[in-house]
């Protein structure tokens, strides 16, 4: 749904946010199980909310007006899913630093805030944008193997694997069916998954995963100078699909630690559905303290 001007955007935003919310509200008794979608949508509307936070992909600004129509809330904020991932990922409130997040899926963005400065990397679509994503490295795979074949020096191991996973005999075809739209793009993207085994025996396959580990901790760097923190002290976290390859994360906190040698690399505390939450409470002016986050944890 992070799409909302393409065809059928509103509708498929419309759907997400209906049964996420009455899925919840059913959980906490507060509505009834066994309700159309109509009936969904009419049971949150004619909820008031104390606060909401909605952290989605994707520009927020296509989706307020939607959001407003859908729920009531005494706050309501419909922002990036950035926010909502640092909130999770690193939610110590009594941290004076600057704070860090590297998000890494079919796209890529990285977000940090110091005090009321933010800074955003990055994040602008995977034609002009998204270094260092799964989408990023599955296209540099198809270049480089595309570009070999044109010389006569093809990269066998990339080649055949390519072949493989895109069930194509050839890798023109991969290109053309991309941009005929006969292969999504995350089914493209998700050909990064097949280069983090690739590299344990292949150098190219080694090098793509390499070079997007250093964009990745790049996009950190660049945060932390945009909140003048560069010298300073840094938690920097991590997530999307891209961070489960051990391999790229171990190259990244490598990275990162050349570049910012004063940054502490911490994994994750929360996703970033706690992350909304927790931004949610701050919201309505409650302080995050370590029984909340235990409570987020499910710990009593």
């Amino acid at each position: 749904s992070n799409h909302t001007r393409a065809p059928g955007g509103r509708e498929r935003l419309e759907t997400a946010v209906t049964k996420s919310v009455s899925e919840a509200m059913q959980r906490a008794g507060l509505i009834e199980r066994g309700l159309s979608i109509e009936e969904k949508k009419k049971a949150v509307r004619n909820f008031k909310f104390v606060s909401a936070h909605l952290a989605m992909t994707g520009e927020p600004e296509d989706k307020i007006e939607i959001v407003r129509t859908l729920l009531r809330a005494k706050r309501l904020k419909v922002g990036h899913d950035a926010p909502g991932a640092l909130a999770g990922a690193l939610p110590d409130a009594d941290f004076a630093g600057a704070k860090i997040i590297v998000l890494a899926g079919t796209g890529s963005v990285a977000y940090g805030e110091k005090g009321k400065r933010q800074a955003r990397i990055g994040g602008r679509g995977y034609l002009f944008s998204d270094d260092g994503s799964a989408f990023a490295m599955s296209r540099e795979a198809l270049r480089l193997a595309l570009r070999g074949e044109d010389r006569g020096r093809v990269p066998e191991g990339l080649s055949s694997a390519l072949s493989a996973y895109f069930n194509r005999d050839s890798l023109r075809t991969i290109a053309e069916d991309f941009y005929a739209g006969v292969i999504s793009r995350e089914r493209f993207a998700g050909f990064a998954a097949q280069l983090d085994r690739l590299a344990a025996s292949d150098e190219t396959a080694f090098g793509i995963i390499e070079q997007a580990a250093a964009e990745l901790a790049e996009m950190a760097e660049a945060a932390a100078l945009r909140l003048n923190a560069a010298s300073q002290s840094v938690q920097i976290s991590y997530g999307g699909g891209v961070f489960s390859s051990r391999r790229l994360l171990r190259l990244f906190a490598t990275t990162m630690k050349a570049l910012l040698p004063q940054a502490e690399i911490r994994a994750p505390r929360f996703g970033p559905d706690t992350g909304a939450l927790l931004l949610a409470f701050r919201q309505a002016g409650i302080k995050i303290t370590e029984t909340i986050l235990n409570h987020a944890a499910g710990k009593n």
